[in-house]
């Protein structure tokens, strides 16, 4: 196999786009980010990472706390409007139904199914980029996405929630069909 280097690109495809949102000088604001990830279960934890210059990061640097709100696809239009315009310039908030999460100061953006309130235990800055770790104090999901299973609640399948994908390509994308269960697949390679 012939392989040729393309230079440090972090490709890593695709990642879910998400609308952080925070209070920011005394209004919510939601921010269009694709630089967001689960950094481990059990606690439960992610990571952000903004650049030093959006609006939104003024607010997770002030508050330490921040809602992850997960949109469906048919929230795209808006989706990619957010990450257009600037809250400095377009009281974003204003084009959206908010709820108070039980954070203080945490908006949810109520349209998307997946709302998780996050407060950030570590910050860090590399270059211009601004890293929140944070740990998840509450998921919120729209019942209709939710079962009951063996007295357990589920959440139901990801294409179900229809998510938003990103690339590199700068394309957006649905999730396509599932190809195999975890901790399943690998099973039948033990020696």
């Amino acid at each position: 196999m012939s392989k040729r280097r393309i230079g440090a690109i972090p490709y890593l495809y695709p990642v879910p786009i998400v609308l952080i949102g925070a209070m920011v000088e005394g209004r919510a604001n939601y921010a269009t980010v694709g630089d967001c990830a689960i950094m481990g279960i059990r606690p439960p934890l992610v990571v952000v990472s903004l650049g030093e210059s959006h609006f939104t990061t003024r607010g997770l640097l002030a508050n330490r706390a921040f809602s992850i709100n997960v949109p469906t696809t048919k929230l795209l239009s808006l989706v990619d409007h957010f990450g257009i315009v600037s809250g400095k310039d377009v009281d974003k908030a204003a084009l959206v139904d908010s709820a108070p999460g039980m954070l203080p100061g945490v908006p949810l953006l109520v349209a998307c199914p997946v709302n998780l309130e996050c407060q950030v235990v570590e910050e860090c800055t590399v270059e211009h980029r601004h890293m929140f770790i944070a740990k998840v104090v509450e998921t919120h999901v729209d019942e209709r996405f939710l079962t009951e299973v063996d007295g357990r609640t589920r959440v139901a399948p990801v294409p179900e929630l229809d998510p938003i994908l990103y690339a590199l390509d700068n394309v957006y994308y649905s999730v396509g069909k599932p190809i195999g269960t975890g901790y399943h697949e690998g099973g039948e390679l033990e020696t």
